[in-house]
């Protein structure tokens, strides 16, 4: 947990939920009467259009929090990647505890703006990009986001081995591209020696640096982005 994240204690006792692979934990609009924090495994966020084509907004990792809306409906479908375990509590329970500790509330709000922050972030770091260079920049994410939940500095070796729980499918949605195209540029990565594919869910990382100069960014492991991460 973010040290600063104060207001996730509401979920010290909760209610806990196991989910299976595929299985659906939000769907767009059902009433948001819960909040979730993600204990173990890994969930993904998708809307779909009206057209019926899906937009994969994002993944959550252990200490992810997710449910909270503007509306009194969900917006979003969420479901999980891998075998996941959430903690749950309603929305009044939340509210409640922001409402009496204006520490909480503030940190609350923090976490709000980073959210923020970080999809704008993606969404620069992803646009005006090759299918090749969006691929760089998704290692590049999943690596970050790994970091986060190990809690571990960023030349530790174990981030050089990235599991890829999600199918092709699900990147191609997220990067708004082609599964064919996905696969192709995994091909392009390991052909100029950037990464190595062990099996079609793990990926080792050969060189960093390439793998940041080809994603065009500074990418977000750097200490700007972790200071309010």
């Amino acid at each position: 947990m973010n040290t600063g994240d104060v207001f996730l204690d509401v979920f010290d006792q909760a209610p806990r939920r196991e989910l299976d692979p595929g299985e659906v934990l939000i769907h767009a609009g059902e009433t948001a009467a819960d909040v979730f924090n993600v204990i173990d495994g890994m969930l993904m966020v998708s809307r779909i259009g009206m057209d019926g084509r899906r937009q994969v907004l994002g993944f959550l990792f252990p200490d992810n929090f997710v449910g909270l809306t503007a509306t009194e409906c969900y917006f979003f479908t969420v479901e999980a990647v891998t075998q996941t375990v959430v903690a749950n509590r309603s929305r009044e329970v939340l509210d409640q505890r922001l409402a009496g500790d204006p520490v909480a509330e503030r940190a609350f709000v923090a976490m709000v703006f980073r959210v923020m922050e970080n999809l704008v972030d993606l969404t620069y770091s992803l646009g005006q990009r090759t299918a090749r260079e969006r691929l760089a920049v998704f290692v590049l994410y999943l690596r970050h986001r790994y970091r986060l939940s190990a809690a571990v500095p960023d030349d530790n070796t174990r981030l050089l081995e990235i599991e890829l729980p999600m199918s092709r499918t699900d990147i191609a949605d997220f990067l708004g591209l082609k599964k064919e195209t996905v696969s192709r540029s995994f091909g392009q990565l390991e052909a100029a020696g950037l990464i190595r594919r062990n099996g079609s869910q793990r990926l080792q990382i050969l060189d960093i640096e390439a793998l940041r100069a080809l994603a065009g960014v500074d990418d977000f492991a750097s200490p700007a982005r972790l200071e309010s991460t």
